[in-house]
């Protein structure tokens, strides 16, 4: 009976290690498959900033040429303006008529009517509005 005991025991021993083995390979392949999806997050996280490194490169490169078309349209808006102005003083140094009128100052309603923001802009709106007079907060509805 011993030899049949040991036998058994080695049967199952045997048996035991075979499911342990064939669980631990399917431990594996679970762990495998897990790691291959985050290899394939990853992948797709790369991919998705490449084309966001790229679309700010070429948005980069499009802002330059941008600038180059504005610095482009300013010197040549600052080319007529001298111009302007140049003829301008041409016109008003010919003529003593004209020179008397263009060195009169402006009546003050003109001085401050030109100083306004609707004609110096809108960042300048600030600075015609008195300090003391506080903007109300923002609500829903009013007062009354």
């Amino acid at each position: 009976m011993n030899t049949l005991a040991t036998r058994l025991i080695a049967a199952a021993l045997a048996l035991g290690l075979l499911i342990g083995g064939l669980l631990y390979v399917q431990v594996l392949r679970v762990k495998l498959s897990e790691q291959g999806r985050q290899l394939d997050d990853a992948n797709q996280q790369i991919a998705n900033r490449d084309q966001t490194i790229k679309g700010l490169r070429d948005d980069a490169k499009e802002k330059v040429n941008q600038q180059q078309q504005l610095d482009a349209s300013t010197d040549k808006v600052m080319a007529k303006l001298s111009l302007a102005r140049e003829d301008i003083r041409k016109v008003i140094n010919e003529n003593p008529t004209v020179r008397a009128w263009a060195d009169t100052p402006l009546p003050a309603d003109v001085i401050r009517l030109s100083g306004s923001p609707a004609a110096t802009g809108a960042n300048a709106f600030s600075a015609g509005v008195p300090a003391g007079d506080a903007v109300h907060a923002a609500r829903d509805g009013a007062d009354h």
